[in-house]
């Protein structure tokens, strides 16, 4: 009986060694499945890293390659590499679903892939800006030379009105004031592309008397607005200093326009001309009619900014008259501002006097000369 009772425990013994050694195999192969399943994941994270790094490059070398040399199959390279690589961030993100460190970094990776895509974008767009506004410049200085044989000629036919007929003279008149505002609106182009390149509008101080030089640009415009009032006021019959004269009949010339286009029509457009207290030449052009609404008062001076009603009332304007006068009045070292109010609306223009300043000796000898010219009463 004893016998039988040791070989039960010897058998019970046996089978629990058996169990345990299966039981610690079996979580021996358990494991290294594991790590096995982890290697290759390992692996394919790997691989979807390199992968990924490979395409960047691709798509890198594609845009550079279409840059340098404006090739259409790099296009096509860069569009599939940036797809693909587009794919693989995904697959990436997928295989890294369990690891919330590597899911924060891929989600900074495509966070830097779309700004990097918006820079190249606004970088392509300012390219295209840049190519258009070049071109615009191009067209309107090669506009100018026909332009001006057509001025030159009309003016010598004006030159024998006599032996014109009246209706004829007057086509050749309508020739010239057309040719002459094309022309203005050549240069116009011109200088807004200059300035919108960062080059400024070029402005060449020269002795002048600016109340002349604006009497002759609101003459220009009485001719052409008949039915309209423009007053002239000074309290000086004659402000010289050095300025650019052409830069100034512009700066008029626009501001006149543009408060004669949306002023009153019954009203008068007052342009008045003055200096401060430092010699700078002050213009100031006021036109009545309503008020400028103040969320467009800030953006005034924008290229391309109209007032209300203006594209339906009047198509054919640029929106870039002001944005001229305020780079003129940069040009010269000076500023515009704008008020607006129910009593209508003043643009005030400050040109500092280009002329350097006298020195003292020079002072006194301008006493001495404004002196002994004052007549003995």
């Amino acid at each position: 009986m004893p016998s039988i009772v040791r070989i039960a425990a010897a058998f019970a013994a046996a089978l629990l060694a058996i169990g345990a050694v299966t039981a610690a195999s079996l979580r021996s192969l358990s494991a290294r499945r594991d790590w096995s399943r982890r290697i290759v994941h390992t692996q394919d994270v790997r691989l979807s890293i390199a992968r990924v790094l490979t395409l960047a490059t691709e798509a890198e070398s594609a845009q550079r390659s279409y840059l340098l040399e404006g090739r259409e199959e790099s296009v096509e390279s860069f569009r599939k590499a940036e797809e693909d690589l587009a794919r693989e961030v995904d697959r990436l993100a997928s295989l890294a679903r369990d690891n919330s460190r590597q899911q924060e970094r891929i989600a900074a990776l495509a966070v830097r892939d779309d700004l990097r895509r918006r820079e190249e974008e606004a970088r392509e767009r300012a390219r295209v800006l840049e190519y258009q506004q070049r071109l615009i410049a191009i067209a309107g200085h090669d506009l100018r030379n026909p332009l001006t044989a057509v001025l030159v000629s009309a003016q010598m036919l004006l030159q024998r009105r006599e032996e014109l007929k009246p209706a004829q003279a007057i086509a050749v008149n309508r020739i010239l004031r057309s040719a002459a505002r094309i022309d203005a609106l050549a240069g116009l182009l011109i200088d807004f592309t200059n300035a919108r390149l960062g080059k400024g509008i070029p402005a060449r101080a020269s002795a002048m008397d600016a109340r002349a030089v604006v009497e002759r640009a609101i003459d220009e415009l009485r001719e052409t607005n008949p039915g309209r009032e423009i007053r002239l006021e000074s309290n000086a019959a004659a402000l010289s200093g050095s300025w650019d004269p052409d830069r100034v009949s512009q700066l008029v010339s626009n501001l006149v326009s543009n408060a004669l286009q949306y002023g009153a029509r019954d009203a008068p457009v007052t342009v008045s001309l003055s200096r401060d207290a430092a010699g700078a030449l002050e213009v100031r052009v006021h036109n009545q009619g309503p008020a400028i609404a103040a969320g467009l008062r800030r953006h005034l001076f924008e290229p391309h900014r109209r007032g209300e009603g203006a594209e339906s009332a009047h198509p054919r304007g640029l929106g870039i008259g002001l944005f001229i006068v305020r780079e003129i009045a940069r040009a010269h070292g000076g500023s515009v501002e704008v008020r607006s109010d129910a009593q209508g609306t003043t643009f005030a223009v400050s040109l500092p006097d280009a002329r350097p300043p006298p020195v003292s000796g020079d002072v006194d000898r301008q006493r001495e000369t404004v002196a002994t010219s004052i007549p003995a009463v």
